[in-house]
């Protein structure tokens, strides 16, 4: 029999186990490691010294600081 690869899908996120099941730890981590390089990019785009960045439940939330007197 050949050996062949299973593939979950969660939020956007592609999972690939070597057996038909998943942990929630493993998907937590994964979701922490790709938030975490979604707020990379943004701060690319966004200087944090200019710029609040938070992630909400739906999404990511950018603010402008206010400037000081």
């Amino acid at each position: 029999m050949k050996h062949r690869k299973t593939f979950f899908v969660i939020d956007d996120l592609i999972f690939e186990v070597e057996k038909p099941e998943i942990t929630l730890k493993k998907i937590k981590v994964t979701q922490v490691k790709f938030e975490n390089e979604e707020y990379k990019l943004l701060r690319k785009k966004f200087d944090e010294n200019l710029f609040h960045i938070e992630r909400k439940p739906d999404g990511w939330f950018i603010t402008e600081k206010d400037k000081p007197l």
